[in-house]
């Protein structure tokens, strides 16, 4: 081989080397760029970037009147870098100290020391800072200093409504809410967003974020309901409990024509919210998640089942006090003598030996369905979580007695929003609206995103038998058990309810222990609110209904007219409303 044919070869063997390393190296290339790009860009940015969440700013809840209920407060999570004061002057150094200490009030020894000790590492200052804006501004010019924004909660009503409206709390791993700001998160949270934080050598927080993705702020929610009528039932129901001697109690406060919830009070009623915000019961509204019999106050929706289908002569009298039913027995309450009654009267001394009797007129089914009508063991669409959807048997499930029992309101069960929404149909002429919390849904700007109307479910009853058993709530307090329910300047048409309480975990009733409660409407003519006072194991001598709810309605009425423009230009009492027994033989359930 010549010596000019082997340099060809050698030049052929470098030229195949040289490209096969330079094919390997774009295959290596090409596999770092395409194949490992995103594993690849992730352990960087992890080297380098810290991912840190934007949080968006929670949406402010409002009262009907515009008042503030709950709103967010920007606060600040503040450290510092270490690592930037490497190469400082000593004296730059405790000069910096000293006006992060004259800042935040801490002390400057401690936080000398503290800057000194902390070896390149981030130190965090105050979790939860509120600053002016000049205070930020000096913060910033140090050159050091890190910021985190946070969104608090604050409630500048204090406790009222607090076990309504729930509370809120972001613990950093995961946020804390109940009521009315759990039920409606998911419009008032917002959507965070997230900024990028670049790590210093030292692989500690730098300065400054740079934002990726902006947060999107949650949205407002004006609320139906009045913080007025919120304080006041409050209020009333704090006097009633302890004057009563009961255990708790209960005010609810609707629009019946509406079926906004305007109020809905509990005990224990909540004054200082820092001291209820580790305690669970303190955030469980009775009037949506309880549960009880109502008593004689389910009397309202039998009488209106047996005048809508003819089932009842209203001029007829029966003795109520013949207790012998087949099989079973019926009392009146305890003390009672009745003698011979009609419907009317019956109604307003609320005979129960009456009212089972007459319901056996009804067909199961027919009482059964007119009760499904009215809401009772279905859910009621109203917001809020753990409510309850009480307990109507189906008529298969039902004993010998059942029929007569449930007619004053024994062997079922509902929620006091049940009982208040179901009562509304007797004051609005029929209808049996869909309860409603929110009335607006806006933006941060104040843009309305949503404006919500009532809205009806079915029509019930017709007016004019709604009108006769507004009639009849009318008699059950100007000559009945109601009687304490009244107030001086107007009408109120409402109903009593004693109803012995439950074994707890077993069959059967405690003895002498009940729950007492008043459904009322006012003015009884054209009514403007509907109110529900219930309370829970009063003493002997308040455990008729006639003594303790009757009495705490009047109050809450009395402070609603006297402080309040709900009543204002209502007509003047004119003395009882009596209706015409003799036109009630309607037949107008639908």
């Amino acid at each position: 081989m010549t010596r000019k044919r082997m340099l060809l070869t050698r030049l052929r063997w470098l030229q195949t080397g040289a490209f096969v390393l330079f094919a390997g190296l774009t295959v290596r290339l090409g596999d770092l760029q395409i194949r490992q790009h995103e594993t690849l860009l992730e352990i960087g940015t992890n080297q380098w970037l810290d991912a840190v969440p934007v949080p968006a700013e929670r949406g402010n809840i409002y009262d009907r009147q515009g008042r503030s209920l709950a709103l967010s407060v920007t606060t600040w999570r503040v450290g510092v870098s270490t690592t930037s004061l490497r190469g400082k002057d000593p004296g730059e150094c405790a000069a910096i100290a000293d006006r992060v200490a004259g800042i935040f009030d801490l002390n400057p020894v401690e936080t000398r020391r503290r800057l000194t000790e902390a070896g390149g590492k981030h130190i965090v200052l105050a979790s939860r800072a509120v600053l002016h804006r000049d205070s930020l501004l000096a913060l910033r010019r140090l050159g050091c200093v890190t910021f985190d924004v946070q969104h608090d909660r604050v409630y500048p009503q204090g406790g009222t409504g607090a076990s309504l409206l729930g509370h809120f709390r972001d613990t950093g791993n995961g946020a804390v809410a109940n009521g009315l700001e759990q039920a409606y998160d998911e419009l008032l949270a917002g959507t965070p967003g997230e900024a990028w934080r670049h790590k210093t050598p030292h692989r500690g927080p730098g300065d400054g974020l740079e934002v990726v993705t902006p947060a999107r702020d949650g949205l407002d929610l004006v609320l139906t309901i009045d913080a007025d009528l919120q304080a006041i039932a409050e209020d009333c129901l704090e006097i009633a409990v302890p004057e009563c001697h009961a255990i708790g109690g209960a005010v609810l406060i609707i629009d019946p024509n509406t079926g906004e919830v305007l109020a809905a009070a509990d005990t224990p009623v909540i004054r200082d919210r820092t001291e209820a915000a580790e305690h669970k019961r303190f955030w469980d509204n009775y009037n949506f998640t309880g549960s009880y019999e109502p008593g004689s106050v389910f009397k309202i929706f039998t009488a209106a089942s047996l005048l809508a289908r003819d089932a009842v002569d209203t001029t007829l009298a029966i003795d109520c006090d013949d207790q012998q039913f087949d099989g079973y027995r019926i009392r009146n309450s305890e003390g009672h003598d009745f003698g011979f009654m009609s419907f009317m009267d019956a109604f307003a001394h609320s005979s129960n030996v009456y009212f089972a009797r007459m319901v056996l007129n009804l067909r199961r089914d027919e009482f059964f369905r007119d009760l499904q009508l009215l809401g009772f063991g279905k859910p009621t669409g109203a917001v809020y979580p753990g409510q309850t959807r009480g307990l109507c048997k189906p008529v298969k499930d039902w004993s010998g007695r059942t029929q007569s029992t449930i007619a004053f309101g024994q062997e079922i069960t509902a929620s006091p929003l049940q009982v208040a929404l179901a009562g509304a149909t007797v004051a609005n002429g029929g209808r049996l609206m869909a309860p409603m919390m929110v009335r607006e849904v806006r933006t941060k700007n104040g843009s309305v995103v949503e404006r919500r109307e009532p809205v009806v479910y079915q029509e019930v009853m017709s007016e004019r038998l709604a009108e006769v058993i507004r009639g009849a709530m009318l008699r059950a307090v100007t000559e009945g058990t109601g009687g304490k329910a009244s107030v001086p300047w107007t009408t109120v048409a409402g109903k009593t309810g004693t109803a012995q309480k439950v074994r707890e975990g077993a069959t059967g009733y405690e003895y002498g222990v009940y729950i007492a409660s008043f459904l009322g409407m006012v003015p009884a003519d054209e009514p403007r609110l509907l109110i529900l006072t219930i309370l829970d194991e009063p003493d002997q001598s308040h455990h008729y209904a006639s003594a303790s709810a009757a009495p705490l309605f009047a109050r809450v009425v009395e402070q609603i007219g006297r402080s309040t423009s709900w009543l204002s230009g209502v007509a003047v009492r004119k003395g009882a409303w009596r209706t015409d027994e003799g036109q009630s033989q309607v037949t107008a359930w639908r």
